[in-house]
């Protein structure tokens, strides 16, 4: 039961139990003290474990610990870069409570970051304060009213042409790069996934490639993921006579290095680091410019060799589906939407078959 009075210095202060703790609310007067313990009471009837005690900083902690154990360590990472770089130094010091949606409001607004970075900041607010609605923390999320910012166009991801495709390969002097590149342009894999790959993850016999972990960058080092982007990454492709000759000539390239070099760390993987363990993924991204400028295409990525794979895929009529399942996408629309758009090659091949028609 609420108990008022007045203090020694005029003031009054109301005193209440909630959730087993003690609680007291000041004001000039009587009214204005009532006012603030209704208001606090009110807020605990709509949301159980109300605490307005509880910082916001504190509450990601629990966010954190909660959604690591369904995301990848990659996908941790790359949530903590922004609630570090930009969400924890505008609200950390903030109990959760006082978070409105005109404060959230100001901060995406004031973010003046790309669109994307804006939106995905967007996403993570909302998640961090969703789990405080479950949690019967808060009885809303002030997200909610907030407006999720449009992004911009993106811009085209460049691909290469067959010819393109042969000529990049053929500037790679280095036998272990040119493997990487080689498999990476038939298969469409991932670089993690490249990065990951073992040697008991390839059949030889049977010319298939299982996809089962990955190598991702954490904190500056490279490290063996047991697990992949996505459950639908987790998947089984063909790959062509030429390709597997590469990667057979390539085992025995890797074998001799093994053999040559003391205290190789022995992970069974197919592309390998100076030492054994998982490759730097940045030196692939920056290689995979530098060669492409070899053969005058610029804005050229690593990711690039993907979309090249699909996109030639495409041209060749493979079916939806299949690349669907090559690419280890969650869904049919996530395809679509990748990879709906028309190259020259496409609307020639039309051009042709109407002629063929009438």
């Amino acid at each position: 039961m609420a108990k008022i009075k007045k203090r020694a210095d005029g003031r009054y202060v109301m005193t209440t139990t909630a959730n087993g703790k003690r609680k007291y609310f000041y004001g000039n007067t009587k009214a204005e003290a009532q006012g603030k313990c209704d208001a606090y009471q009110s807020q605990v009837k709509k949301a159980a474990h109300f605490d307005d005690t509880l910082l916001f900083r504190d509450w990601v902690d629990i966010w954190v610990s909660l959604k690591e154990k369904s995301v990848t360590a990659n996908t941790m990472q790359s949530y903590m870069g922004i609630i570090n770089r930009y969400i924890l130094p505008a609200l950390g010091a903030m109990r959760l409570v006082d978070i409105n949606y005109i404060v959230l409001r100001n901060l995406i607004g004031g973010m003046g970051l790309s669109s994307r970075t804006v939106a995905y900041t967007h996403t993570l607010l909302k998640s961090i304060l969703h789990q405080a609605v479950i949690d019967e923390i808060l009885y809303r999320n002030p997200m909610d009213k907030v407006p999720r910012p449009k992004q911009c166009k993106t811009r085209e991801m460049v691909t290469l042409t067959k010819e393109q495709v042969k000529e990049y390969l053929s500037v790679i002097t280095n036998k272990e790069l040119y493997a990487i590149f080689k498999l990476a342009f038939t298969s469409g894999l991932r670089r993690s996934e490249l990065l990951g790959l073992r040697w008991q993850d390839i059949n030889f016999k049977a010319g298939t490639l299982t996809v089962n972990q990955t190598a991702v960058k954490i904190d500056g080092h490279s490290e063996i993921s047991p697990t992949t982007k996505t459950k639908s990454s987790r998947r089984t492709i063909t790959l062509d006579a030429e390709t597997i000759s590469v990667l057979k000539t390539h085992k025995k390239v890797v074998d001799v290095r093994r053999f040559q070099t003391f205290g190789w760390i022995n992970n069974d993987l197919v592309f390998p680091g100076r030492s054994g363990g998982p490759r730097n993924p940045d030196e692939l991204t920056k290689v995979s410019r530098e060669y492409a400028r070899k053969i005058g295409v610029e804005g050229f990525s690593m990711h690039g060799t993907r979309h090249t794979h699909a996109t030639l895929l495409i041209e060749a009529g493979i079916n939806f589906k299949v690349i669907q399942m090559r690419l280890g996408h969650s869904s049919f629309k996530e395809t679509m939407d990748t990879y709906s758009h028309v190259t020259p090659t496409m609307e020639m091949d039309v051009i042709t078959k109407i002629q063929n028609i009438f």
